[in-house]
Protein backbone atom coordinates (compact mmCIF):
# COMPACT_ATOMS: atom_id res chain seq x y z
CA UNK A 1 0.00 0.00 0.00
CA UNK A 2 1.12 3.54 -0.71
CA UNK A 3 1.34 6.13 2.03
CA UNK A 4 -1.62 8.48 1.71
CA UNK A 5 -0.58 12.06 0.96
CA UNK A 6 -1.74 14.57 3.60
CA UNK A 7 -2.60 18.21 2.89
CA UNK A 8 -3.40 21.37 4.84
CA UNK A 9 -5.17 22.97 1.86
CA UNK A 10 -8.20 24.91 3.10
CA UNK A 11 -10.93 23.54 0.86
CA UNK A 12 -13.44 26.03 2.24
CA UNK A 13 -11.43 29.26 2.25
CA UNK A 14 -13.01 30.47 -0.98
CA UNK A 15 -16.03 29.77 -3.16
CA UNK A 16 -14.23 31.23 -6.19
CA UNK A 17 -14.33 28.76 -9.05
CA UNK A 18 -10.78 29.41 -10.23
CA UNK A 19 -9.39 28.90 -6.72
CA UNK A 20 -11.26 25.63 -6.29
CA UNK A 21 -10.21 24.29 -9.70
CA UNK A 22 -6.57 25.04 -8.89
CA UNK A 23 -6.95 23.22 -5.57
CA UNK A 24 -8.43 20.21 -7.34
CA UNK A 25 -5.51 20.19 -9.79
CA UNK A 26 -3.01 20.26 -6.92
CA UNK A 27 -4.84 17.45 -5.16
CA UNK A 28 -4.91 15.27 -8.28
CA UNK A 29 -1.16 15.73 -8.56
CA UNK A 30 -0.71 14.64 -4.95
CA UNK A 31 -2.63 11.42 -5.46
CA UNK A 32 -5.89 9.68 -6.26
CA UNK A 33 -6.72 9.78 -2.54
CA UNK A 34 -5.47 12.62 -0.35
CA UNK A 35 -6.12 13.06 3.35
CA UNK A 36 -7.37 16.46 4.43
CA UNK A 37 -6.29 17.46 7.93
CA UNK A 38 -9.18 19.80 8.67
CA UNK A 39 -11.88 18.63 8.51
CA UNK A 40 -10.44 15.13 8.67
CA UNK A 41 -11.48 13.40 5.44
CA UNK A 42 -10.03 11.23 2.70
CA UNK A 43 -10.60 13.17 -0.51
CA UNK A 44 -10.93 11.14 -3.71
CA UNK A 45 -9.62 13.34 -6.51
CA UNK A 46 -9.31 11.48 -9.81
CA UNK A 47 -12.03 10.27 -12.16
CA UNK A 48 -11.41 6.51 -12.04
CA UNK A 49 -11.25 6.37 -8.24
CA UNK A 50 -14.19 8.75 -7.73
CA UNK A 51 -16.35 6.61 -10.00
CA UNK A 52 -15.21 3.45 -8.19
CA UNK A 53 -16.06 4.96 -4.79
CA UNK A 54 -19.52 6.04 -5.95
CA UNK A 55 -20.16 2.58 -7.41
CA UNK A 56 -19.18 0.77 -4.19
CA UNK A 57 -22.07 1.68 -1.89
CA UNK A 58 -21.35 -1.22 0.46
CA UNK A 59 -17.81 -0.03 1.25
CA UNK A 60 -18.58 3.69 1.19
CA UNK A 61 -21.90 4.22 2.91
CA UNK A 62 -24.20 7.25 3.03
CA UNK A 63 -26.35 6.39 6.02
CA UNK A 64 -24.03 8.20 8.43
CA UNK A 65 -24.37 11.44 6.52
CA UNK A 66 -23.13 12.83 3.23
CA UNK A 67 -21.77 16.14 4.49
CA UNK A 68 -18.80 17.33 6.54
CA UNK A 69 -20.95 18.72 9.33
CA UNK A 70 -22.08 16.40 12.12
CA UNK A 71 -25.19 18.41 13.05
CA UNK A 72 -26.51 18.53 9.49
CA UNK A 73 -25.64 14.87 8.94
CA UNK A 74 -27.86 14.01 11.88
CA UNK A 75 -30.66 16.23 10.59
CA UNK A 76 -30.83 14.62 7.14
CA UNK A 77 -30.58 10.99 8.21
CA UNK A 78 -33.39 9.02 6.65
CA UNK A 79 -33.51 10.90 3.36
CA UNK A 80 -32.74 8.88 0.25
CA UNK A 81 -29.40 10.64 -0.14
CA UNK A 82 -28.40 9.81 3.45
CA UNK A 83 -29.47 6.17 3.61
CA UNK A 84 -28.15 2.82 2.41
CA UNK A 85 -29.70 -0.27 0.84
CA UNK A 86 -32.10 -1.87 1.51
CA UNK A 87 -33.75 1.20 3.10
CA UNK A 88 -32.43 3.44 0.35
CA UNK A 89 -33.78 1.22 -2.40
CA UNK A 90 -37.26 1.22 -0.87
CA UNK A 91 -37.31 4.99 -0.39
CA UNK A 92 -35.93 5.67 -3.84
CA UNK A 93 -38.52 3.40 -5.46
CA UNK A 94 -41.15 5.79 -4.10
CA UNK A 95 -39.27 9.05 -4.67
CA UNK A 96 -38.17 8.17 -8.20
CA UNK A 97 -41.47 6.65 -9.36
CA UNK A 98 -42.81 9.93 -10.72
CA UNK A 99 -39.41 10.82 -12.16
CA UNK A 100 -39.23 7.92 -14.59
CA UNK A 101 -38.52 8.89 -18.23
CA UNK A 102 -42.08 8.37 -19.45
CA UNK A 103 -43.58 10.51 -16.67
CA UNK A 104 -41.01 13.25 -17.14
CA UNK A 105 -41.32 13.33 -20.94
CA UNK A 106 -45.04 13.86 -20.52
CA UNK A 107 -44.25 17.28 -19.04
CA UNK A 108 -41.79 18.30 -21.76
CA UNK A 109 -44.08 20.59 -23.72
CA UNK A 110 -45.35 22.27 -20.58
CA UNK A 111 -41.78 22.96 -19.46
CA UNK A 112 -40.81 24.13 -22.95
CA UNK A 113 -43.70 26.63 -22.92
CA UNK A 114 -42.62 27.96 -19.54
CA UNK A 115 -39.06 28.35 -20.84
CA UNK A 116 -40.22 30.20 -23.97
CA UNK A 117 -42.40 32.56 -21.95
CA UNK A 118 -39.63 33.30 -19.48
CA UNK A 119 -37.06 33.89 -22.21
CA UNK A 120 -39.44 36.25 -24.01
CA UNK A 121 -39.83 38.27 -20.81
CA UNK A 122 -36.11 38.58 -20.06
CA UNK A 123 -35.15 39.31 -23.66
CA UNK A 124 -37.70 42.13 -23.66
CA UNK A 125 -36.04 43.58 -20.57
CA UNK A 126 -32.60 43.35 -22.16
CA UNK A 127 -30.30 43.78 -19.19
CA UNK A 128 -31.08 41.47 -16.27
CA UNK A 129 -29.65 39.76 -13.23
CA UNK A 130 -29.21 36.35 -14.79
CA UNK A 131 -29.48 34.60 -11.43
CA UNK A 132 -32.70 36.03 -10.01
CA UNK A 133 -34.51 36.65 -13.30
CA UNK A 134 -33.56 33.53 -15.25
CA UNK A 135 -31.49 30.89 -13.42
CA UNK A 136 -33.70 30.80 -10.34
CA UNK A 137 -36.89 31.75 -12.16
CA UNK A 138 -37.09 28.73 -14.47
CA UNK A 139 -36.90 25.92 -11.86
CA UNK A 140 -39.17 27.95 -9.59
CA UNK A 141 -41.74 28.10 -12.40
CA UNK A 142 -41.50 24.33 -12.94
CA UNK A 143 -40.66 22.49 -9.73
CA UNK A 144 -43.32 23.63 -7.20
CA UNK A 145 -46.17 22.83 -9.61
CA UNK A 146 -44.49 19.58 -10.67
CA UNK A 147 -44.30 18.53 -7.01
CA UNK A 148 -47.81 19.76 -6.18
CA UNK A 149 -46.76 22.26 -3.52
CA UNK A 150 -49.18 24.93 -2.27
CA UNK A 151 -48.68 28.61 -3.08
CA UNK A 152 -47.69 29.52 0.47
CA UNK A 153 -43.97 29.65 1.22
CA UNK A 154 -42.99 29.39 -2.44
CA UNK A 155 -41.07 32.63 -2.05
CA UNK A 156 -38.85 30.86 0.52
CA UNK A 157 -38.19 27.58 -1.29
CA UNK A 158 -35.09 28.60 -3.21
CA UNK A 159 -33.46 30.16 -0.15
CA UNK A 160 -34.17 27.05 1.89
CA UNK A 161 -32.65 24.83 -0.80
CA UNK A 162 -29.57 27.03 -1.07
CA UNK A 163 -28.72 27.12 2.63
CA UNK A 164 -29.32 23.38 2.95
CA UNK A 165 -26.44 22.54 0.65
CA UNK A 166 -24.17 25.15 2.24
CA UNK A 167 -24.74 23.59 5.66
CA UNK A 168 -23.35 20.24 4.47
CA UNK A 169 -19.90 21.83 4.74
CA UNK A 170 -18.02 22.65 7.94
CA UNK A 171 -19.44 25.30 10.27
CA UNK A 172 -18.94 28.89 9.12
CA UNK A 173 -20.30 32.29 10.09
CA UNK A 174 -23.25 31.43 7.81
CA UNK A 175 -24.16 28.29 9.77
CA UNK A 176 -26.56 29.77 12.38
CA UNK A 177 -28.68 31.38 9.66
CA UNK A 178 -28.44 28.28 7.48
CA UNK A 179 -29.61 26.00 10.28
CA UNK A 180 -32.52 28.32 11.08
CA UNK A 181 -33.65 28.27 7.44
CA UNK A 182 -33.17 24.48 7.22
CA UNK A 183 -35.35 23.98 10.27
CA UNK A 184 -38.03 26.18 8.70
CA UNK A 185 -38.04 23.94 5.64
CA UNK A 186 -38.36 20.87 7.86
CA UNK A 187 -41.29 22.50 9.66
CA UNK A 188 -42.93 23.28 6.32
CA UNK A 189 -42.59 19.74 4.98
CA UNK A 190 -43.95 18.31 8.25
CA UNK A 191 -47.00 20.59 7.89
CA UNK A 192 -47.48 19.49 4.28
CA UNK A 193 -47.41 15.82 5.22
CA UNK A 194 -49.60 16.20 8.29
CA UNK A 195 -52.22 18.34 6.57
CA UNK A 196 -51.88 16.60 3.19
CA UNK A 197 -51.61 20.06 1.69
CA UNK A 198 -50.47 18.93 -1.76
CA UNK A 199 -52.15 18.81 -5.15
CA UNK A 200 -53.72 15.47 -6.16
CA UNK A 201 -52.06 13.45 -8.88
CA UNK A 202 -48.59 14.87 -8.16
CA UNK A 203 -45.33 13.37 -6.86
CA UNK A 204 -45.94 14.45 -3.27
CA UNK A 205 -49.49 13.10 -3.34
CA UNK A 206 -48.21 9.76 -4.65
CA UNK A 207 -45.74 9.62 -1.80
CA UNK A 208 -48.46 10.15 0.79
CA UNK A 209 -50.49 7.41 -0.88
CA UNK A 210 -47.49 5.06 -0.67
CA UNK A 211 -47.31 5.80 3.05
CA UNK A 212 -51.05 5.14 3.41
CA UNK A 213 -50.51 1.74 1.79
CA UNK A 214 -47.69 0.90 4.16
CA UNK A 215 -44.99 0.92 1.47
CA UNK A 216 -42.97 3.45 3.46
CA UNK A 217 -43.36 4.69 7.05
CA UNK A 218 -45.53 7.81 7.27
CA UNK A 219 -42.90 9.61 9.33
CA UNK A 220 -40.55 9.45 6.33
CA UNK A 221 -42.73 11.69 4.14
CA UNK A 222 -41.49 15.08 5.44
CA UNK A 223 -37.87 14.02 4.89
CA UNK A 224 -38.60 12.71 1.43
CA UNK A 225 -40.37 15.94 0.49
CA UNK A 226 -37.03 17.62 1.18
CA UNK A 227 -35.38 15.14 -1.20
CA UNK A 228 -37.60 16.62 -3.90
CA UNK A 229 -37.41 20.31 -3.04
CA UNK A 230 -33.75 20.93 -2.31
CA UNK A 231 -31.80 19.28 -5.15
CA UNK A 232 -34.39 20.12 -7.80
CA UNK A 233 -33.99 23.87 -7.40
CA UNK A 234 -30.47 24.97 -6.61
CA UNK A 235 -28.32 22.73 -8.77
CA UNK A 236 -30.43 23.41 -11.87
CA UNK A 237 -30.27 27.14 -11.17
CA UNK A 238 -26.49 26.87 -10.74
CA UNK A 239 -26.18 25.17 -14.12
CA UNK A 240 -28.27 27.89 -15.82
CA UNK A 241 -26.09 30.59 -14.31
CA UNK A 242 -22.96 28.90 -15.62
CA UNK A 243 -24.62 28.57 -19.03
CA UNK A 244 -25.01 32.35 -19.23
CA UNK A 245 -21.43 33.07 -18.17
CA UNK A 246 -19.85 30.35 -20.29
CA UNK A 247 -21.50 31.55 -23.49
CA UNK A 248 -21.10 35.25 -22.69
CA UNK A 249 -17.37 34.56 -22.49
CA UNK A 250 -17.42 32.39 -25.62
CA UNK A 251 -19.67 34.11 -28.19
CA UNK A 252 -18.13 32.03 -30.99
CA UNK A 253 -19.41 28.83 -29.38
CA UNK A 254 -22.90 30.30 -28.96
CA UNK A 255 -22.94 31.26 -32.65
CA UNK A 256 -21.75 27.76 -33.56
CA UNK A 257 -24.41 26.13 -31.37
CA UNK A 258 -27.08 28.27 -33.03
CA UNK A 259 -25.96 26.70 -36.31
CA UNK A 260 -26.02 23.20 -34.78
CA UNK A 261 -29.00 23.09 -32.39
CA UNK A 262 -28.95 19.32 -32.52
CA UNK A 263 -25.98 19.48 -30.15
CA UNK A 264 -27.95 20.89 -27.22
CA UNK A 265 -27.71 17.53 -25.45
CA UNK A 266 -23.94 17.54 -25.87
CA UNK A 267 -23.87 21.11 -24.59
CA UNK A 268 -25.69 20.14 -21.39
CA UNK A 269 -23.26 17.29 -20.71
CA UNK A 270 -20.27 19.54 -21.29
CA UNK A 271 -21.72 22.31 -19.14
CA UNK A 272 -22.24 19.94 -16.19
CA UNK A 273 -18.74 18.50 -16.66
CA UNK A 274 -17.04 21.87 -17.05
CA UNK A 275 -18.86 23.70 -14.24
CA UNK A 276 -20.13 20.91 -11.99
CA UNK A 277 -22.75 22.49 -9.72
CA UNK A 278 -22.00 20.24 -6.75
CA UNK A 279 -18.52 19.48 -5.38
CA UNK A 280 -19.42 15.98 -4.17
CA UNK A 281 -21.30 14.19 -1.40
CA UNK A 282 -19.24 12.57 1.35
CA UNK A 283 -19.40 8.95 2.51
CA UNK A 284 -18.11 6.88 5.45
CA UNK A 285 -15.90 3.80 5.03
CA UNK A 286 -17.89 0.80 6.29
CA UNK A 287 -14.75 -1.34 6.53
CA UNK A 288 -11.00 -1.08 6.00
CA UNK A 289 -10.89 -0.46 2.27
CA UNK A 290 -8.26 0.02 -0.42
CA UNK A 291 -8.79 2.75 -2.98
CA UNK A 292 -6.29 4.34 -5.31
CA UNK A 293 -3.47 2.32 -3.82
CA UNK A 294 -3.98 3.52 -0.25
CA UNK A 295 -5.79 2.04 2.72
CA UNK A 296 -8.81 3.89 4.07
CA UNK A 297 -9.67 2.80 7.63
CA UNK A 298 -13.13 1.80 8.76
CA UNK A 299 -15.11 4.80 10.03
CA UNK A 300 -13.13 7.38 8.04
CA UNK A 301 -15.06 10.10 6.27
CA UNK A 302 -14.48 9.88 2.52
CA UNK A 303 -15.18 12.75 0.12
CA UNK A 304 -15.37 11.81 -3.58
CA UNK A 305 -14.80 15.11 -5.39
CA UNK A 306 -16.93 14.76 -8.49
CA UNK A 307 -16.09 18.33 -9.51
CA UNK A 308 -12.40 17.39 -9.54
CA UNK A 309 -13.06 14.12 -11.38
CA UNK A 310 -14.87 16.03 -14.11
CA UNK A 311 -11.66 17.97 -14.82
CA UNK A 312 -9.23 15.10 -14.46
CA UNK A 313 -6.46 15.29 -17.08
CA UNK A 314 -6.22 11.49 -16.99
CA UNK A 315 -9.77 11.20 -18.28
CA UNK A 316 -10.38 14.24 -20.49
CA UNK A 317 -8.36 15.92 -23.20
CA UNK A 318 -8.11 19.68 -22.58
CA UNK A 319 -10.31 19.44 -19.46
CA UNK A 320 -9.93 23.14 -18.69
CA UNK A 321 -11.54 24.06 -22.01
CA UNK A 322 -15.27 24.24 -22.67
CA UNK A 323 -16.28 22.59 -25.93
CA UNK A 324 -20.00 22.07 -26.55
CA UNK A 325 -19.20 19.40 -29.15
CA UNK A 326 -17.34 17.19 -26.64
CA UNK A 327 -20.45 15.38 -25.33
CA UNK A 328 -18.91 13.81 -22.20
CA UNK A 329 -21.75 11.38 -21.56
CA UNK A 330 -19.83 9.71 -18.71
CA UNK A 331 -19.31 12.85 -16.60
CA UNK A 332 -20.09 12.51 -12.90
CA UNK A 333 -21.95 15.78 -12.40
CA UNK A 334 -25.19 13.93 -11.65
CA UNK A 335 -23.42 11.42 -9.46
CA UNK A 336 -23.12 7.72 -10.26
CA UNK A 337 -24.33 4.39 -8.98
CA UNK A 338 -26.98 3.83 -6.34
CA UNK A 339 -27.12 7.50 -5.39
CA UNK A 340 -27.09 8.94 -8.90
CA UNK A 341 -29.43 11.93 -9.18
CA UNK A 342 -33.01 10.66 -9.45
CA UNK A 343 -34.23 13.99 -10.78
CA UNK A 344 -31.67 14.49 -13.52
CA UNK A 345 -34.32 13.79 -16.16
CA UNK A 346 -36.29 16.85 -15.07
CA UNK A 347 -33.13 18.96 -14.91
CA UNK A 348 -32.12 17.90 -18.40
CA UNK A 349 -35.56 18.74 -19.79
CA UNK A 350 -35.46 22.17 -18.14
CA UNK A 351 -31.98 22.88 -19.53
CA UNK A 352 -32.91 21.51 -22.96
CA UNK A 353 -36.04 23.66 -23.11
CA UNK A 354 -34.23 26.78 -21.92
CA UNK A 355 -31.29 26.47 -24.30
CA UNK A 356 -33.60 25.96 -27.30
CA UNK A 357 -35.66 28.99 -26.27
CA UNK A 358 -32.49 31.06 -25.95
CA UNK A 359 -31.16 29.84 -29.30
CA UNK A 360 -34.38 31.00 -30.95
CA UNK A 361 -34.36 34.44 -29.33
CA UNK A 362 -30.84 35.49 -28.31
CA UNK A 363 -28.07 36.55 -30.67
CA UNK A 364 -25.49 36.79 -27.90
CA UNK A 365 -24.98 37.37 -24.18
CA UNK A 366 -23.02 40.39 -22.96
CA UNK A 367 -21.84 40.62 -19.36
CA UNK A 368 -22.47 44.14 -18.09
CA UNK A 369 -20.45 43.62 -14.92
CA UNK A 370 -18.47 40.94 -13.14
CA UNK A 371 -20.46 37.85 -12.11
CA UNK A 372 -20.58 37.46 -8.33
CA UNK A 373 -19.83 34.02 -6.92
CA UNK A 374 -22.18 32.86 -4.17
CA UNK A 375 -20.57 31.83 -0.89
CA UNK A 376 -21.43 28.16 -0.54
CA UNK A 377 -19.28 25.40 0.91
CA UNK A 378 -20.55 22.63 -1.37
CA UNK A 379 -22.11 24.21 -4.47
CA UNK A 380 -20.45 26.05 -7.34
CA UNK A 381 -22.91 28.81 -8.16
CA UNK A 382 -23.46 32.53 -8.62
CA UNK A 383 -25.15 35.15 -6.45
CA UNK A 384 -25.49 37.65 -9.30
CA UNK A 385 -24.84 37.73 -13.06
CA UNK A 386 -25.31 41.14 -14.68
CA UNK A 387 -25.96 40.30 -18.31
CA UNK A 388 -27.60 41.73 -21.39
CA UNK A 389 -29.50 39.38 -23.68
CA UNK A 390 -29.20 40.77 -27.19
CA UNK A 391 -32.26 39.77 -29.21
CA UNK A 392 -31.63 38.14 -32.58
CA UNK A 393 -33.62 40.73 -34.47
CA UNK A 394 -31.78 43.52 -32.65
CA UNK A 395 -28.22 42.32 -33.30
Amino acid sequence: MDVVPVTDIDMFASSDQGTRYEQYRQLRELGAVVRLREPDAYMVTRYTEVKAALADHSSFISGEGVGLNAEMNQLIRGTTIASDPPEHDLLRSVVANGLKPRAVRGRSEEIAQKARSLVAEVVARGEIDGVAELAEALPMSVVPDFLGLPDRNREHLYEWAKVGTDTLGPATERTPYNMEMSLRMFEFTHELAQNRDVAPGTLTAAMLEAADQGVIPKEKCPLLFIDYIGPSLETTAAAIGHLLVVFAERPDQWAALRAEPGLVGSTINELIRFESPFRGFARVAARDTELGGVEIPRGARVWPLTASANRDERKWERPEEFDFRRNPIDHLGFGFGTHGCAGQGVARIELHALIHALLESVERFELTGDPVIAENSMVNTHAEIPVRLVARNAA
